[in-house]
């Protein structure tokens, strides 16, 4: 998990670009969206990042995340304008109601803001009362939007219970957010969850488990129909299973840290492994299983660089080679 305190301040040094920036990169990481776009300018009619929901777009549900910078918690007059606006543009029909408004402010909202938000009905109460002041001069510059009764019943029929505030540590402490800490400072993406191997092999194994039940039978001098028959043979079957659990550590080890650093860092570490275990891999053995042992204690020695390096495991070294033989980039058996 990301150290809170790690990144908060440089999240708090951000400007209001660098902010919006920041959030939509780690908006696009979370799950739900069909699309994620920005709103900038004068033009963004209440909008900042919005998530979209459906291939609808603005006719369809969306998230928009409103990103305040401010030196100070966010005003009331602030919150309240941008509500206000993003409700009137969709009461002309400019796009559906946002089904989530969330406020993005890292230093957080002044506390008669954080009061209003959790009481929605107050809330909408609130603005309604309060429109002259807040919203009728500010929504359109140099403009008057006043407070008409079709616009009152849209802000009336709105939930206001979607409108919610989301807190800097919210965000660090989501998942989502890995990758975009890692990308924007280095952040350490934390070690990778430890790969469990099925009870039944599956056919993503076969190229690599065909070959070790070759080796198994080129120490033997004999023959194994399939990896089923290993079971009942000597010590070959605690040794095969320790090969799949390896397997399965490599596995969870690269889906992890492509999701949460970048494939250029896992695929930079996999060279680092195959380069670390080829010459042992290449030497002359006895034959294919002495190949394999020799490989696998080549692996656990292995100390590559970088982030990713501090994580990977002896296991997840040792079955990156066992992935390197179902990829084709080597072969137990020469």
């Amino acid at each position: 998990m990301i150290k809170k305190k790690d990144f908060s301040r440089d999240i708090l040094a951000m400007d209001d670009t660098q902010l919006e920036k920041f959030v939509r990169a780690w908006v696009n990481k979370k799950q739900g969206y069909h699309q994620v776009t920005s709103f900038t300018g004068p033009g963004d009619k209440g909008r900042d990042v919005v998530g979209f929901l459906t291939p609808a777009l603005h006719e369809g549900p969306w998230h928009n995340y409103q990103c305040k910078q401010y030196g100070r918690t966010l005003p009331t007059e602030v919150g309240i304008g941008e509500i206000g606006k993003v409700l009137y543009y969709a009461s002309l029909g400019d796009f559906t109601a946002p089904q989530r408004f969330f406020f993005v402010a890292p230093r957080q909202l002044n506390r008669n803001l954080k009061e209003l938000i959790n009481k929605p009905a107050e809330f909408r109460s609130f603005v309604l009362s309060e429109w002259d002041k807040y919203c009728r001069t500010t929504i359109i510059e140099n403009g008057d939007v006043a407070l008409t009764p079709e616009l009152k019943a849209f802000i009336q029929a709105y939930d206001f219970e979607r409108v919610k505030a989301i807190t800097l540590d919210e965000i660090l402490e989501d998942s989502a957010a890995r990758p975009v800490l890692y990308e924007w400072f280095g952040a350490d993406p934390g070690p990778s969850p430890v790969g469990v191997a099925p009870v039944d092999v599956g056919e993503e194994e076969l190229p690599y488990i065909t070959q070790l039940v070759d080796a198994y039978a080129e120490r033997e001098g004999c023959s194994f129909a399939s990896h089923d028959e290993i079971k009942d043979h000597g010590g070959h079957w605690p040794h095969l299973c320790m090969q799949r659990e390896r397997y399965f550590d490599a596995a969870a080890f690269n889906r992890f840290y492509r999701d949460n650093t970048s494939v250029e860092d896992t695929k930079a570490l996999n060279r680092e492994v195959f380069h670390g275990v080829a010459d042992v891999h290449m030497a002359d053995h006895v034959d294919t299983l002495a190949r394999v042992h020799a490989v696998m204690a080549q692996a656990a020695k292995l100390q590559p660089s970088g982030v990713l390096g501090n994580h990977a495991r002896i296991p997840v070294k040792q079955g990156l080679c066992h992935h390197f033989v179902n990829d084709g980039e080597m072969k137990w058996k020469k």
